[in-house]
C-alpha cells in the first residue's frame, strides 16, 4: 500500500500539483511529470457569453494576476472590433497592469520562494514567518511595496483584485490630477526596495547556483513579448530565441496558431505548448522572467538596464539555469516602477479622453497577448455578429512552462533509487525547482478539487508503487 505523509513546504506554490516519478527496469528514475490535477472550465464556461463580458470573467481566473487576465481579455476585444484606444487609456492600462506586476512579483519573491534562500543557513523555518525572524527590516519593506502595489491597481482598475476599469475601446474612468499625485507618490515608495531586492536577489542567485551548479539548466527557446528589442509587458510581438542565442522567429499575437501547437497530456488538465518549428518532442519552451530578460536588449530606465547588463556579464546569454529566475524576476520588478514612474510624468495620463465608441454587430475572430508576471498570456476570442463567445482559446505562462517544469523535477531526482527519490533532500530540490518558475496552478487550470502536490513513484508496469504527499485534510 502506497505511503502518505505530510510535505508541508510544497504549499509555497499557486494552486495544487502532483508529481509523478517513474522507475526504469533497475528501480531507478527514469522519468518525470508535474501533473496539474485542477480541472479547467474557463474557456467552455465562455461559450455563450458575450465578449464584452470577457474582461469580467476572465479576471476570476486568479486571484494572484487578475490584472492580466483582465487586460489581455480586453485587448482581444479591442482586436475584434478594430478598436484603437485613446493614448491617455493606453497609458492607464499599462499602469494598471505594472501595478498589479510588480506585487505579484513581491509576493513570489519574498513570501514564496523566498524562504528558500532568505532565511539564513537554512535552520530557520522555511516559511514566511521565517523571512521576517531573519530579515526583519526587509520583510517590513516587502509588505509596503506589495501593499503600494495593491493600491495602485485598486486606484487605476477599481478594484484591489478583479479590476473592473478596462472596458473594450478603453477605460471607463480616467484619473485625476489629485489621485496622480497620490500614485506618483506609491510609486516612489516603491523605488528603493525594488532595487534593494533586485541586489538581494543577486546574491541569493549565485549562492544556489554555486551550490547547485548544473540544476535544470538544460539549453532550450524562450519566448516572450518584445517592442522590437525593447522591454514591453503590454504589447508588441512574440519574439523566440533559440537555446544559441540568436532570434529565430517574431510573430504577431493573433498568428500564435501558425507557431505554437498544444499537446494535449495524459494525466493532466494542462496542455504542453510547443514551436510548430521544432515540433511536439523538440518544441517545448520556457517563457517568464528568465525568458524576457534572455532576450530584451533595451529595459525602460538606467537602473533596470544596468541590472541586465550585469545580469549578462555575469551570467552570460542566454542563461539556461532555472534558479536564475529569481535574479531575472527583480530585474523585472526595478523595471516596472521605473516605467510607472515614467508614465506619471506624462501629463497624458491624466486626459479625460480615454474611451471611443466600439462599433459591434461583426462576427470574427479578436486574439491579444501580454507578458504576465510569469510569462506569455494570450487570450483569443471567436465570437458571432451578435457577440456571442462561440469558440475560447487561453495559454497562460505555467502552460508553457510545463515542460520546463517537467525538467526540473527529473534533475532533483534522475537515476535515484526509490528511497532516495523519497527523501526530504529530494523534495526539496524538486520544491526548488517548481517554485523558481513561480507556477500560477490555478490560472493553467481549474480547480473542483482540494489536492495539494502529491509525489508518486511509478513502477516499470505502471503501477503506483509508492506515493509521497499531502491528504485533503493536511
Amino acid at each position: 500500500m502506497a505511503d502518505t505523509i505530510t510535505l508541508p513546504a510544497v504549499k509555497r506554490i499557486e494552486g495544487h500539483g502532483r508529481v509523478s516519478l517513474f522507475l526504469d527496469d533497475r528501480d531507478r528514475v527514469s522519468g518525470a511529470h508535474f501533473d496539474v490535477i485542477e480541472f479547467r472550465g474557463f474557456e467552455k464556461m465562455l461559450e455563450g457569453r458575450m465578449v464584452w463580458e470577457a474582461p469580467l470573467i476572465t479576471s476570476r481566473v486568479c486571484g494572484v494576476c487578475p490584472v492580466s487576465h483582465h487586460l489581455a481579455a480586453v485587448r482581444a476585444v479591442d482586436a475584434l472590433y478594430g478598436v484603437t484606444i485613446p493614448p491617455a487609456a493606453a497609458l492607464l492600462r499599462e499602469l494598471l497592469h505594472l501595478g498589479g506586476f510588480a506585487q505579484d512579483h513581491a509576493l513570489h519573491f519574498f513570501f514564496l520562494a523566498g524562504p528558500d534562500f532568505l532565511t539564513g543557513d537554512g535552520t530557520g523555518s522555511r516559511d514566511l514567518l521565517g523571512v521576517i525572524a531573519a530579515q526583519p527590516e526587509l520583510a517590513r519593506r516587502a509588505i509596503a511595496l506589495r501593499r503600494a502595489g495593491q493600491r495602485i491597481v485598486e486606484m487605476v482598475g477599481g478594484r484591489t483584485s478583479h479590476p473592473v476599469a478596462a472596458i473594450p475601446g478603453g477605460m471607463s474612468k480616467a484619473i485625476t490630477a489629485e489621485q496622480r499625485i497620490e500614485l506618483t507618490g506609491l510609486v516612489e515608495s516603491m523605488r528603493e526596495t525594488a532595487s534593494i531586492a533586485a541586489d538581494t536577489s543577486r546574491e541569493a542567485t549565485l549562492r544556489l547556483l554555486d551550490r547547485y551548479p548544473e540544476f535544470s539548466a538544460e539549453p532550450v527557446p524562450y519566448v516572450a513579448q518584445t517592442r522590437g528589442h525593447e522591454f514591453a509587458l503590454l504589447d508588441g510581438e512574440i519574439t523566440v530565441l533559440n537555446p544559441d542565442g540568436t532570434i529565430t522567429e517574431r510573430f504577431a499575437a493573433a498568428d500564435y496558431e501558425s507557431h505554437i501547437g498544444e499537446r494535449v497530456l495524459d494525466g493532466s488538465y494542462a496542455n504542453s505548448p510547443y514551436l510548430r518549428s521544432l515540433g511536439p518532442d523538440a518544441g517545448s519552451y520556457r517563457v517568464g522572467p528568465l525568458a524576457r530578460i534572455n532576450i530584451v536588449e533595451r529595459m525602460p530606465g538606467e537602473r533596470s538596464q544596468a541590472l541586465r547588463d550585469d545580469f549578462r556579464a555575469t551570467l552570460g546569454r542566454p542563461v539556461h539555469a532555472v534558479l536564475a529566475y529569481h535574479w531575472a524576476r527583480m530585474i523585472e520588478l526595478v523595471a516596472a516602477v521605473e516605467r510607472m514612474s515614467a508614465i506619471l510624468a506624462d501629463d497624458e495620463v491624466i486626459s479625460p479622453d480615454v474611451r471611443v465608441p466600439v462599433q459591434r454587430g461583426v462576427a470574427g475572430v479578436g486574439t491579444a497577448a501580454i507578458e504576465a508576471p510569469r510569462g506569455t498570456l494570450i487570450h483569443s476570442y471567436e465570437a458571432d455578429e451578435v457577440g456571442r463567445i462561440v469558440k475560447a482559446n487561453l495559454i497562460v505562462a505555467t502552460t508553457h512552462n510545463v515542460a520546463s517544469l517537467d525538467r526540473a523535477v527529473l534533475d532533483a531526482v534522475a537515476g535515484t533509487a526509490r528511497e532516495e527519490a523519497l527523501s526530504d533532500d529530494s523534495v526539496l530540490m524538486m520544491e526548488l525547482g517548481i517554485r523558481a518558475h513561480d507556477p500560477c496552478l490555478s490560472c493553467a487550470t481549474h480547480e473542483i478539487g482540494r489536492m495539494p502536490l502529491v509525489v508518486e513513484l511509478i513502477g516499470a508496469d505502471g503501477s503506483v508503487i509508492a506515493e509521497k504527499g499531502v491528504a485533503q485534510h493536511g
